[in-house]
C-alpha cells in the first residue's frame, strides 16, 4: 500500500542588514548600539548644521537603527525622507529595499534594489539581496544569477552560496544545489544548517546514505535539532531500517512532543514493520494534534483498510476528502475500500474522480480497470488498463491485467501477446507464466499451459495460484493423481482459501479418498462466502439451501455466487454418480458465469471430458 511522507524543506538564508554608505562626517554612523544611533542621527537631523546630502545619511542611518529594532513603519519614513533629501544616494535605496522584504513585498524591494545598482551600488551583499527578492518571487533563474555575481565579487561569503543552493533546489536542480552547501560547509565547518539542507538534498535523490552522514553531523552539531532527526527518521524509513527511523522519531518527540507530522510518519514506520495497531494510535495522534491534517485521515485508512476494516477505512478517506477535496489518492484510496467490500459503482465513481483530479494517478487507473472487469465491462476495463501502459510502459501488471480480458474474452492470442510482453519485463514474476498458460489451456495447448505452470512454480515455489492452475490442467488432462498433488500443494500454501480447500476434496473424491474437509474447514471463515458450499459438500447443507444462501441484493455479486453454486453442485453430483444432473449443472453454469470466474473455464472442461455439448 501505498504511503505519503512529509519531508521539511530547507529555507532561505536570511539577508544580513547592511551598514548603510555613511560619509565620515555624519556623527552616527559607527554606533553599534540602535538606540545610541537614533538618538545621535536625532540630533544631527535636527542641528540645523547638516546639508540636504548630509540630513539624508543621517535618516538613512536612522531608518537602520529603527529596522534593526524591528520598527518598519519609522524606518521606511526614514528611508522615503533620505530618499526625497537625496535620491543619489544608493545605500538609502538599498536599506528601504531591505525594508519592503520585511514587509513581504518582493516587487518594491526589486525596484529598489534596482535603483540602488543604477546609481552605483555593485558589492556582493546588494546582488545577493536582490537575489532574495528574486527568490521570493520565485524567479529562480534571476535569482541564482545575482547569487553568482555575489559569489564572484565576494567568494568567501558562505550565506551566499547556501542562498543559491537553496534556489538551486527550489528548481529541483539537487545536483548544482549540493556543491554550494558543500562550499558552505568548506568556508564554516560548524554550520549546522548547511549540513541539513545538504542531507535534505541527498534525501530528495534517494542517497539515504549521504543524507544520513549529514544529518549526523547536524545533530553532532545541534543535538537539539528536532527536524534533523525527523529527516534522518525518513531516510532510514526510506532504507527499510524501521527500528532506526521510530528511534529518530522518538527522539524528535521528545524535543517537540506536539510534532503531528512527527507521529505521522512513526505510523508510517509502525505499519510499514506491521505493527497496525501502533500505527493507528499514532495516526490519530497526529489528527487530535492537527485536526485538519488529511494525509493522517487518509494514512490510517490504509492502515484500516489492510486490517480488512474498510467500512472505517471509508470513513477515513471521506474525512480527507472533505479536508482536502482535489486529494487525489484519497479518491483512489476509498475507490480500492469500496471494491474490497464489492461496491464496484461507487469504486469505479471514486477512481473517476481521482483521475479527474490527476489525470496520471496510474493506480487509480489500474484499479478501475479491475472494477470495469469485475462489472464484465471488458472493453473499459482494455481501455484503462492500455492507458497505465502508455503513461508506464515498463510496469508488467497492466499487460497481466490485459492479457487476462483477453483471454476472458476468448482472444487467447491477444492474451499470450500481453502475457510476452509481461514476462520480457519481468521473467521473474510467476504471474506472467501462470496467465500465459491459462492462454495457452485455453488454446486447448495443455502441453505449452504445463510447462508455463512449472515455470511458475519454479519461480515462486510457495504460490498456491501456479499450484491450483497446474492442477486444473492435470485434471482436464485426465492426470488426476497429479491434479490431487498440485491441489493439495496449494492448500498447504493458502490454508485459508476456501477454493483451494473446495478443490482438494472435490478431486480426493474422485480418487475414492474419504472428505478431509471436517479438518481443512477448520482454519476456514465460516461465516462468508463461499462457506456455504463447502458446508454443502460436508453434507451440513441442501443444494436448494445453497442456492438460497446465494441470494444477494448486489445482482452482480448475486450472479456470481449462483454461478458457484451451479459449478460446485455439479461436481458433487458427478462424484455421487449422477452424470445426466451433473451435466445439467455445468452446464448452467457454462451458460450463466462471468468468463473471468475460473468456474465458467471449468464448467466447460468438464462439459467436454464428459462428452457433453455446451
Amino acid at each position: 500500500m501505498s504511503r505519503t511522507t512529509w519531508k521539511l524543506g530547507s529555507t532561505l538564508a536570511a539577508a544580513m542588514t547592511l551598514l548603510s554608505h555613511a560619509a565620515l562626517a555624519e556623527p552616527c554612523y559607527d554606533l553599534p548600539n540602535p538606540d545610541a544611533r537614533i538618538a545621535a542621527c536625532t540630533q544631527g537631523i535636527n542641528s540645523g548644521k547638516l546639508t540636504d546630502e548630509q540630513k539624508a545619511i543621517g535618516y538613512s542611518n536612522r531608518g537602520v537603527a529603527h529596522r534593526q529594532k524591528g520598527d518598519n513603519a519609522r524606518a521606511m519614513a526614514d528611508f522615503n525622507e533620505a530618499i526625497k533629501l537625496d535620491p543619489t544616494f544608493p545605500a538609502s535605496f538599498y536599506n528601504r529595499g531591505l525594508a519592503w522584504r520585511d514587509n513581504h513585498e518582493p516587487e518594491r524591494a526589486l525596484t529598489d534594489y534596482n535603483e540602488a545598482i543604477r546609481l552605483g551600488l555593485k558589492d556582493a551583499d546588494i546582488f545577493n539581496s536582490r537575489g532574495i527578492a528574486y527568490f521570493d518571487k520565485d524567479d529562480y533563474d534571476h535569482a541564482i544569477a545575482d547569487f553568482s555575481e555575489a559569489i564572484r565579487l565576494n567568494p568567501k561569503d558562505a550565506t551566499t552560496f547556501g542562498n543559491r543552493g537553496a534556489a538551486y533546489r527550489a528548481k529541483g536542480d539537487e545536483d548544482h544545489a549540493i556543491p554550494d552547501y558543500s562550499e558552505v560547509i568548506r568556508l564554516d565547518p560548524k554550520n549546522a544548517a548547511a549540513f541539513f539542507k545538504r542531507g535534505n538534498a541527498y534525501n530528495n535523490k534517494g542517497d539515504n546514505d549521504r543524507a544520513i552522514a549529514d544529518y549526523n553531523q547536524t545533530i553532532r552539531l545541534d543535538p537539539k535539532n528536532a527536524a534533523a532527526l525527523f529527516n534522518r527518521g525518513l531516510a532510514y524509513n526510506h532504507k527499510g531500517d524501521h527500528d532506526r527511523a521510530i528511534a529518530d522519531y522518538n527522539a524528535a518527540l521528545k524535543l517537540d512532543p506536539d510534532d503531528a507530522k512527527t507521529f505521522a510518519n512513526r505510523g508510517i514506520a509502525w505499519s510499514e514493520k506491521g505493527d497496525d495497531d501502533r500505527a493507528i494510535a499514532d495516526f490519530t495522534e497526529a489528527i487530535r494534534l492537527d485536526p485538519k491534517n488529511a494525509r493522517a485521515y487518509n494514512n490510517r485508512g490504509l492502515v484500516h483498510n489492510g486490517k480488512g476494516d474498510n467500512d472505517r477505512a471509508i470513513a477515513d478517506y471521506t474525512e480527507a476528502i472533505r479536508l482536502d477535496p482535489a486529494f487525489a489518492m484519497a479518491f483512489s484510496n476509498r475507490g480500492s475500500a469500496y471494491s474490497d467490500k464489492g461496491d464496484n459503482d461507487r469504486a469505479i465513481a471514486d477512481y473517476g474522480e481521482a483521475i479527474r483530479i490527476n489525470p496520471k494517478q496510474i493506480k487509480a487507473i489500474y484499479n478501475r480497470g479491475v472494477a470495469w472487469l469485475e462489472k464484465g465491462d471488458n472493453d473499459r476495463a482494455i481501455a484503462d488498463y492500455t492507458e497505465v501502459i502508455r503513461l508506464d510502459p515498463k510496469d508488467p501488471d497492466p499487460l497481466d491485467g490485459r492479457g487476462l480480458v483477453y483471454r476472458i474474452m476468448g482472444e487467447y492470442d491477444r492474451a499470450i501477446t500481453d502475457y510476452n510482453a509481461a514476462i520480457k519485463l519481468d521473467p521473474k514474476s510467476s504471474k506472467g507464466f501462470v496467465g500465459r498458460g491459462a492462454a495457452y489451456q485455453g488454446k486447448g495447448d495443455n502441453d505449452r499451459a504445463i510447462a508455463d505452470y512449472n515455470e511458475a512454480i519454479r519461480l515462486d515455489p510457495n504460490s498456491a495460484l501456479a499450484y491450483s492452475a497446474r492442477g486444473r490442467a492435470y485434471l482436464f488432462a485426465g492426470l488426476i493423481d497429479k491434479a490431487l498433488a498440485d491441489f493439495n500443494q496449494a492448500g498447504t500454501q493458502a490454508p485459508k482459501n476456501a477454493y483451494m480447500v473446495l478443490w482438494a476434496d472435490i478431486i480426493g473424491r474422485r480418487n475414492k479418498l474419504p472428505s478431509r474437509l471436517a479438518q481443512t474447514s477448520s482454519q476456514l471463515n465460516m461465516a462468508v462466502w463461499p462457506a456455504p458450499i463447502v458446508k454443502m459438500l460436508m453434507d451440513q447443507m441442501t443444494p436448494a439451501d445453497l442456492l438460497a444462501a446465494a441470494d444477494d441484493p448486489d445482482a452482480i455479486k448475486k450472479n456470481g455466487q449462483i454461478c458457484e453454486v451451479n459449478f460446485y453442485s455439479g461436481e458433487l453430483s458427478l462424484a455421487k454418480g449422477a452424470k445426466d444432473e451433473a451435466i445439467r449443472l455445468f452446464r448452467l453454469a457454462a451458460s450463466a458465469c462471468p468468463h473471468s470466474f475460473n468456474e465458467w473455464n471449468d464448467a466447460v472442461a468438464e462439459l467436454k471430458a464428459l462428452g457433453a455439448s455446451q
